[in-house]
């Protein structure tokens, strides 16, 4: 039997890429709805054709102009997108078909990527991959091309001030840092030692030792770390990166991390993702670079994630507003 507004069971794509378990059993246990697992794409054309709802991140590298056109063509039945992802820059640049709601997970994810972020910070910061290479080598040398460096009394902006910037602001001020909050509308931060606007962004860069990238992704945003952005920063500044690679044009980073005036680059997502083996980012100097990677791994936020599906699903059954929407 269906369940609330519906007659039959609900028939729910469930194509996540991670949590797979915990989200298809938070389902599963829900009365009038039918999961299909779908674990390869390839699977989705004939799955989804009488599906209502469809689950799976919201990244351009997961939905792309093809996965579009595979919804519009062959998901007539579709209302619904729950993404797994905060970003959705995938739906939103190539389209969903007409009458489907998106909605993303609420920033269920934010720990994990903060912690991934401040892993990154302190590495370039404590000169780890040096040390790493030297260990490799079976060799004991203290000193270091730029000296090792703390993250006590620097100044971070954080660019981004949403469910992820703020965790990392959280986590920035632990260990005695000022925090710099740059987001659309600056409003106060408790998190924050000074909000500014978007417009403002380069005054912060030019105060700030380190550098967290957290922003969506969209037609604003594209490539808004240029060449000239980056010369805005402080001389020697670290840059994290754990929005979208698309937000950073990466052969101006290349060539500020050559020139010396970006100390350092940690870099979770990249454009173009994966990056090709022959591209000069690999070789640029005091780079490091993580494959997409920095939300796994958290059980607490995989159960949030499961948590935001589990209650719009609920709330979908009975023609309740879906919360989180996005599109």
């Amino acid at each position: 039997m269906g369940s609330g507004r519906f007659a039959t069971p609900v028939r729910v794509v469930s194509h996540p890429f991670f949590a797979k378990a915990v989200i298809n059993g938070r389902l599963s246990q829900i009365d009038g709805v039918d999961v299909v697992p779908v674990d390869e794409r390839s699977e989705l054309a004939s799955a989804i054709k009488d599906a209502q709802v469809l689950i799976m991140p919201g990244g351009g590298f997961f939905f792309d102009g093809e996965l579009a056109a595979l919804l519009r063509e062959h998901a007539p039945e579709l209302r619904w997108i729950q993404l797994t992802s905060a970003g959705y820059d995938g739906p939103e640049r190539n389209g969903v078909p007409d009458g489907v709601v998106v909605t993303n997970n609420g920033g269920a994810l934010g720990a994990p990527v903060a912690e991934h972020a401040v892993t990154l910070l302190l590495a370039l910061a404590r000169r780890l991959p040096e040390f790493w290479q030297n260990q490799s080598k079976q060799l004991w040398i203290r000193k270091t091309e730029t000296p090792v460096a703390s993250l006590e009394g620097r100044t971070i902006a954080v660019i981004g001030f949403g469910s992820i910037g703020r965790e990392v602001a959280l986590r920035a001020r632990t260990f005695g840092m000022r925090v710099l909050g740059v987001r659309r509308t600056p409003t106060p931060d408790a998190l924050a030692d000074e909000m500014f606007a978007m417009a403002d962004m380069e005054r912060a860069l030019g105060q700030a030792d380190a550098v967290v990238i957290s922003l969506p992704l969209n037609d604003d945003t594209r490539n808004v770390f240029d060449s000239r952005t980056l010369a805005a920063c402080k001389p020697g500044a670290w840059i994290v990166n754990v929005g979208r690679g698309a937000l950073v044009d990466t052969h101006a980073l290349v060539d500020a991390l050559h020139s010396g005036h970006i100390g350092g680059a940690g870099l979770d997502v990249v454009e173009p993702e994966p990056v090709p083996s022959d591209h000069p980012l690999w070789s640029a100097p005091n780079v490091l670079i993580t494959p997409h990677i920095a939300g796994s791994g958290s059980d607490a936020s995989y159960q949030r994630v499961a948590d935001t599906i589990e209650i719009n699903m609920k709330r979908y059954l009975v023609g309740e507003p879906l919360q989180h929407q996005v599109i």
